[in-house]
């Protein structure tokens, strides 16, 4: 396994390769994005501002993620009757959500609620419910040694996430937090890393969410009860660095062996990766699975 320096990080989702849909209005510019070049894996949307396709990067075996199959976004419940549209033209079928409980309640789900799609809550912290964990968090501001403690604290939602990837008919299907940062960086790492994506497409990956985060962060001071608890949270919770998920993905296939073994490890069972495999990955007929 080579692991990539931040000045080695190459930006593979910029190469030309096949676009989302054509239903998907990828030429036009949204009032958000008028100084931005979007890329064209980032739907562009009104009400969501880091929803992007995860097809398109190199996986085990020479073969490539999926287009339109597999997506991860920020938070869904500000989404316009535009948006939905264009969510239903790309197919959406599932939607996970990883925010936590008191997230959920305060800004409900939005105008996806009533459309005929599948919705799981799986939510990766839970803050002070009954019955939840009562694993501290990590003391300081490391945030990769935050995104390993997610693999702890919510072991059972990120095996459920997992499992229902390799469940037919699940997707196209989209997984997202608040900001579409950590712990939807960290479920997208690890699928990326099941599929076999060269660690430093999946910093690549994670990193995209950089160019996001004034918009998210405008989203979050716009809103009078988040805004008031901005000021407790260490600034540095909120950026997006390359070094950040290089750590990560260092101390899990250091600590497990990686993504693919910590979920067999976690209960997730391995005929289900090999389906996720298939559901993912572009794969000419007869190409080779993952060793049992």
């Amino acid at each position: 396994m080579r692991w990539p320096t931040s000045a080695a990080i190459s930006p593979n989702w910029a190469r030309p390769g096949p676009r989302v849909p054509e239903a998907v209005p990828i030429a036009i510019v949204l009032r958000h994005d008028w100084q931005v070049e979007t890329p064209v894996r980032l739907i562009p949307l009104d009400g969501a501002y880091n929803f992007r396709d995860l097809g398109g990067y190199a996986g085990k075996d020479g073969q490539s993620t999926r287009w339109g199959r597999l997506f991860r976004s920020d938070t869904l419940h500000e989404l316009t009757v535009a948006d939905v549209a264009t969510l239903r033209s790309l197919g959406l079928t599932t939607v996970i959500d990883l925010r936590t409980e008191r997230e959920l309640a305060r800004t409900g789900r939005g105008p996806l609620e009533p459309e005929p799609i599948a919705y799981r809550h799986l939510s990766v912290v839970r803050e002070g419910e009954a019955g939840g964990e009562t694993m501290a968090a990590p003391a300081g501001d490391d945030l990769s040694e935050r995104y390993l403690w997610y693999l702890e604290v919510g072991r059972q939602p990120l095996v459920e996430a997992l499992g229902l990837l390799g469940e037919p008919g699940s997707c196209p299907l989209v997984f997202h937090c608040a900001a579409g940062k950590d712990r939807t960086g960290v479920l997208a790492a690890l699928v990326l890393d099941i599929l076999g994506v060269d660690p430093g497409v999946i910093v690549a990956d994670y990193v995209i969410t950089a160019g996001r985060m004034l918009l998210i962060m405008e989203r979050y001071r716009a809103d009078p009860a988040f805004a008031s608890r901005l000021t407790m949270v260490p600034a540095s919770r909120f950026g997006v660095e390359a070094a950040t998920m290089e750590r990560f993905l260092h101390l899990l296939h250091g600590r497990f062996g990686g993504a693919w073994e910590w979920a067999v490890a976690s209960g997730v069972s391995p005929h289900s990766l090999r389906q996720m495999e298939d559901l993912l990955l572009d794969r000419g007929p007869g190409g080779p699975r993952h060793p049992e």
